[in-house]
């Protein structure tokens, strides 16, 4: 090993992660007003209790896609439904009305918090059934 190989494998030389960009969060698009969207950082990700409570009757494996905005305490608020699968499972409702007690970091920018940006949150749902095993 060279020199410089060995210099750059050194651990000293690593950044830490509160330097430069590499603590900052993932944009992911454009809020509902054009602000910065970014994808969300679970601080506590939601029980499967908290989920439930929420579902239509007999719900279809799938997903539920929300943008929210972060307010302060870990919280969201505002959120609207983006999208869901299968198309009309009311999964997007679901997430919709169960994000209230999501618990979610603000994005981050610079080391910085920035409470009050938009986040995208996606909740995968799948059930074990009786019967729904592979013969």
């Amino acid at each position: 090993m060279s020199h410089d190989q060995l210099a750059s494998a050194d651990l000293r030389n690593i950044p830490a992660a509160d330097e430069g960009d590499s603590g900052d969060s993932e944009i992911v698009g454009r809020g509902p007003h054009g602000e910065l969207l970014f994808n969300a950082e679970w601080a506590r990700h939601p029980t499967n209790a908290e989920l439930s409570g929420y579902l239509p009757p007999d719900p279809p494996d799938g997903w539920g896609l929300v943008e929210c905005k972060t307010v302060p305490g870990d919280r969201v608020d505002d959120c609207i439904e983006i999208d869901q699968y299968p198309h009309g499972s009311h999964l997007a409702a679901a997430v919709r009305q169960a994000a209230w007690q999501f618990r979610v970091r603000p994005p981050r920018k610079g080391g910085k918090e920035l409470v009050g940006s938009w986040v995208r949150i996606l909740i995968d749902y799948s059930f074990d059934r009786p019967g729904s095993g592979s013969q």
